[in-house]
């Protein structure tokens, strides 16, 4: 681990960075929004699909007790330009905004499939 990684982590401990979930969920609902204007209604799943997590994302839809995503698998999902714009969006670091994605992210997409109202 290099002192930058070492100095990334503890600045992440030290102000609780990877619980921080306030600006990065609404930060996710508008991204996934970008993602349906650019790309269609199926934007997301089809982006999905192609990075071979389509049955994943599928489940995430279904199940609201799904598991959640490796960081591996955000990294495959999502393009690292759009990771930087969820770090900078929020002032996370690039580690904390990985690890918290894979935890709301299939929660945010369920939510978003059984909404009532669109988003």
């Amino acid at each position: 681990m290099s002192i930058t990684d070492s100095v990334t982590t503890l600045g992440d401990f030290v102000t609780g960075a990877k619980y921080d979930h306030s600006g990065l969920v609404s930060a996710i609902h508008e991204y996934l929004d970008r993602v349906r204007r650019e790309s269609g209604l199926n934007g997301f799943a089809e982006r999905a699909a192609a990075a071979g997590y389509g049955d994943i994302v599928a489940r995430w839809k279904a199940d609201d007790k799904a598991a959640p995503m490796t960081e591996d698998m955000v990294r495959g999902l999502i393009a690292k330009p759009d990771l930087d714009w969820f770090a900078e969006q929020t002032g996370l670091s690039g580690p904390a905004v990985v690890q918290i994605l894979a935890r709301q992210l299939p929660i945010i997409v369920y939510r978003r499939a059984h909404a009532t109202t669109p988003h």
